[in-house]
């Protein structure tokens, strides 16, 4: 309990002291990406959206040459998807690259560092101006600092549906597992309904705006339970009764 509301702590502190505008997930959310041009580590172009229709896609902003806040972000990343164990089966990645200096190059030197496979997790980029409308249409805002030649910029996930809207947005350099898990069976919601199981995990949950954190709804659980008590007790006065009526019809006869 205590290490989720550290948690919750970090990221509101975190939140708070950002010099950036974080998107404004009013606007955001439901909205389709901008579907562009893009490349990978080995060359190969295609559309964006090439990626999506079968399962949630994953997109996190980072850039290749970055030697602080983008390793932190992919190590988390790798983490929490280690942790999961379910990338390519339920969900797959994308570290996309808003520089467009960028190059193929960099992007397989990215990806051989963080050790991804190149097909359930990649890096990608594309032109300049590609760039801007994928930014654009997911609210992410950066900026490039001359003087230290290195971009400012957030910590964020993009989850999107697999028809390419945007579902969820995930803060922070450590992604809780429990968000991705979430925000996973929201987004695949939009294709297929949740299982029983997935189903009832993602209802025991609510996403809190102002946390921007997935937290447990007491609410439901405790009808729920409520209501799984009283059909148990009401079961068992129709089966005590039955087995008294049965016993007594048994003594009579």
């Amino acid at each position: 309990m205590m290490k989720h509301v550290n948690l919750c702590l970090l990221v509101l502190v975190w939140l708070l002291l950002s010099s950036f505008n974080f998107p404004d997930e009013k606007k955001y959310l439901s909205q389709q990406v901008a579907d562009i041009n893009v490349f990978d580590a080995k060359g190969n172009t295609f559309q964006l959206s090439s990626l999506l229709g079968k399962k949630p896609l994953i997109i996190s902003p980072v850039y290749t040459k970055c030697h602080s806040l983008c390793g932190v972000i992919s190590n988390g990343v790798q983490n929490v998807i280690a942790e999961l164990g379910t990338i390519g089966k339920d969900f797959t990645m994308v570290s996309f690259s808003f520089d467009s200096s960028d190059k193929q190059e960099d992007l397989a030197n990215y990806e051989a560092r963080w050790k991804m496979d190149g097909n359930i997790w990649r890096t990608l980029s594309a032109s300049a101006t590609d760039i801007e409308k994928l930014m654009s249409s997911i609210g992410y805002e950066y900026d490039y600092n001359a003087n230290t030649k290195e971009f400012n910029h957030p910590s964020i996930l993009i989850v999107l549906t697999p028809s390419g809207k945007i579902s969820r947005f995930i803060y922070g350099v450590n992604p809780a597992k429990k968000d991705i898990k979430l925000a996973v069976i929201e987004a695949m919601a939009e294709k297929t309904r949740p299982g029983l199981f997935n189903g009832f995990y993602l209802r025991c949950f609510g996403y809190d705006p102002v946390l921007k954190t997935y937290k447990i709804d007491w609410r439901f659980i405790i009808s729920t339970s409520a209501g799984a008590l009283i059909i148990v007790f009401v079961s068992w006065i129709f089966l005590k009764s039955f087995i008294i009526s049965k016993n007594h019809y048994e003594e009579t006869n």
